[in-house]
């Protein structure tokens, strides 16, 4: 075991750079992996294998409910591992070729509904072919039922444009593909019947775009998808609810160590407080994960090109890229378990059961005060949940190609501004935390952030209104910038300074009571992350159902937006004397006043933290005094 001493301190044993370096590289490639779950296999279920909004939505809720047993049960195993190497290191060595399997798993499932090609159409704006409905054409009837758009309820015949069903093939026998990359849909035009009072029909063509776009992709929902049932839909839904449920129980005993480890390479209090400042910051740059969901359908190309429809080929890429992006990341996990080590090794520890772990983690008051602060701050994650529905349809209008080709550099040059100002905020000002914890108790730091950065979540809605619903602006957008580096600042400071101080509390109960639980500890870190996102999750959805920002919904703004419409001031309403867009306000409140309320409501448990530094340092010196006379008496 190395021994590095720290300068000034020689009975203080720490990492190495290369430790350090390599416990970020883990940290890195642990957090993409987070990333692809997080934010791609709810729409892989949703919108690629097609399986229920109500049974996936289920299986998220039941995990979330699950982890708050699994992640201490976790956490106990993980503290009652004694082996050479300590008893985070080995979870290190072995577990990250198992998450990497987990991650992979749930996306190897099959399509709880099959496309059927024949149906693969697009509403045709120009088909002066057909300009008139007769009962000889090639036709299907369906019928439009929606409570949301009840203007367009009723019968239609839908006819192929060409007179045929049959897609359009190459020379080679293999669908045609446009210069989109996708599938050549057939052109369809639609009329709407209508009945007299004597009974008599008549058949008017349908002409608005917005309207067509929407009645050809519910003709599609209705005719163009086979769903499957009995025992087949039982197994598909089944093994989304394992994998998922599997993935989550791995992850834990991965992520557990990996940041309990922190408290366990160190004896000094300053290299802790760097070494999850730094990990904090890697933990941001992990969000790349992130754009899974708009690399993958990037990849349909060489499925298509192998004559697969263009659903399947969808549901290839998505794999393919689950597989590429997992192996790469779990290569980065894998490092930081040959790099670590553990320089703390406390002697004599007890052991505690599954049920006494529980009485231990809700008997620290200290931990218990960090644990309800994070809860209570559950709504910052509506941020990373909002954040890429927000930039897709409020920057990009939902199209990113078009809405670059018009505004090109200047709408690149905006993002980017705003970018750095979350990102320089979220990851750079939280790197100056060391400093600052040395020259402040961490209790007023943690306070200070929690209740100063629930202003300026507060005013990005106020600047949203301020601008009447319009901020792709230059001043909007540098102002944006600003708050969202206040905000980010904040937040990253929030999440090294919990780290920190639940690195203190394991300090505390070995202390008190001659153990040290970084495994159970840092499990609630874990389930704070979860259960944030769950809560943060149902805000969304409610604020989402009051809007009518649901599946119909969405449908028929997406049509909108094709047609032309700007999502900015779709479905308008007066808000603060604006008129202003109700899906663009109900996404920017999301993203302001409900972390605003939890920031503030964070700050609340911490008032009176139990373990002031003074205390916390004394605490340590006593320890590391006892660690080096047994050692000296070894």
């Amino acid at each position: 075991m190395s021994n590095k001493k720290t300068a000034g301190a020689p009975n203080v044993r720490t990492y190495s750079k290369g430790e350090l370096a390599g416990f970020l590289t883990g940290l890195a490639g642990q957090n993409i992996i987070y990333n692809i779950i997080a934010s791609g296999l709810a729409f892989y279920f949703q919108s690629v294998i097609f399986i229920p909004v109500v049974a996936y939505t289920a299986i998220f809720a039941i995990a979330r409910v699950w982890d708050a047993v699994n992640d201490p049960m976790m956490g106990t195993i993980v503290d009652k591992t004694k082996t050479k190497w300590g008893k985070c290191k080995p979870y290190l060595l072995f577990v990250p070729v198992v998450i990497m399997v987990t991650t992979i798993l749930p996306f190897f499932n099959s399509m709880y509904a099959e496309p059927i090609n024949k149906y693969y159409v697009q509403f045709a704006e120009d088909a002066s072919a057909v300009a008139e409905y007769s009962p000889d054409l090639l036709q299907e009837a369906f019928t439009y039922e929606d409570k949301d758009n009840p203007e367009l309820n009723g019968n239609y015949i839908l006819v192929p444009a060409e007179g045929t069903w049959d897609l359009k093939k190459d020379e080679n026998g293999n669908y045609a593909v446009g210069e989109d990359g996708n599938m050549v849909k057939n052109d369809a035009v639609i009329f709407r019947e209508t009945v007299d009072e004597n009974g008599a029909k008549t058949y008017t063509k349908v002409v608005d775009k917005t309207e067509g776009l929407t009645l050809v992709q519910r003709f599609q929902e209705e005719k163009g998808i086979v769903k499957k049932t009995g025992g087949t839909a039982v197994v598909i839904v089944a093994w989304a609810a394992f994998s998922y449920i599997l993935w989550g129980m791995t992850y834990t005993i991965g992520d557990i160590p990996l940041w309990g480890v922190t408290s366990l390479m160190t004896e000094s209090q300053e290299d802790r407080a760097k070494a999850l400042t730094l990990a904090r910051a890697v933990a941001n740059v992990g969000m790349i994960g992130t754009l899974f969901t708009m690399i993958a359908p990037s990849f349909n190309g060489i499925y298509l090109s192998r004559g697969m429809d263009q659903a399947h080929a969808l549901r290839y890429s998505y794999i393919t890229l689950a597989v590429v992006m997992t192996v790469f990341a779990s290569v980065l996990f894998q490092v930081a378990g040959f790099s670590v080590k553990e320089k703390v090794t406390p002697k004599s520890e007890k052991r505690y059961t599954i049920k006494e772990n529980f009485k231990i983690m809700f008997g620290n008051k200290p931990f218990r005060q960090i644990l309800i602060s994070g809860i209570l701050r559950s709504p910052i994650q509506l941020l990373g949940i909002i954040a890429m529905t927000l930039i897709m349809y409020y920057f990009f209008n939902n199209d990113i190609g078009k809405t670059l080709s018009v505004e090109g550099a200047a709408l690149i040059g905006k993002i980017g501004v705003l970018v750095v100002g979350l990102f320089g905020g979220m990851i750079g000002f939280p790197l100056f935390a060391p400093k600052l914890i040395q020259k402040f108790e961490k209790k007023k730091l943690y306070n200070f952030f929690s209740l100063v950065g629930a202003i300026p979540f507060a005013l990005i809605f106020v600047l949203f209104l301020v601008f009447k619903g319009n901020i792709l602006t230059w001043p909007g957008m540098i102002i944006m910038s600003a708050l969202f580096f206040m905000a980010g600042a904040s937040m990253g400071s929030l999440n090294v300074l919990q780290s920190v101080m639940i690195a203190d509390c394991v300090d505390y109960e070995e202390y008190t009571n001659g153990t040290r639980p970084d495994g159970v500890f840092f499990s609630g870190q874990s389930f704070i992350t979860k259960l944030s996102a769950g809560i943060a999750t149902l805000i969304s959805g409610a604020v989402y159902g009051f809007v009518g920002f649901s599946d119909s919904k969405i449908t028929f703004l997406n049509n909108a937006l094709i047609a032309g419409a700007d999502f900015k001031t779709f479905n308008p309403f007066t808000l603060g004397g604006a008129e202003v867009g109700k899906f663009s306000a109900a996404m920017f409140f999301l993203i302001s006043i409900p972390p605003a309320i939890g920031m503030v409501l964070a700050a609340i448990p911490t008032l009176k933290y139990a373990l002031t530094d003074k205390e916390h340092t004394r605490i340590l010196d006593e320890l590391n005094a006892k660690r080096n006379a047994a050692d000296d008496a070894e």
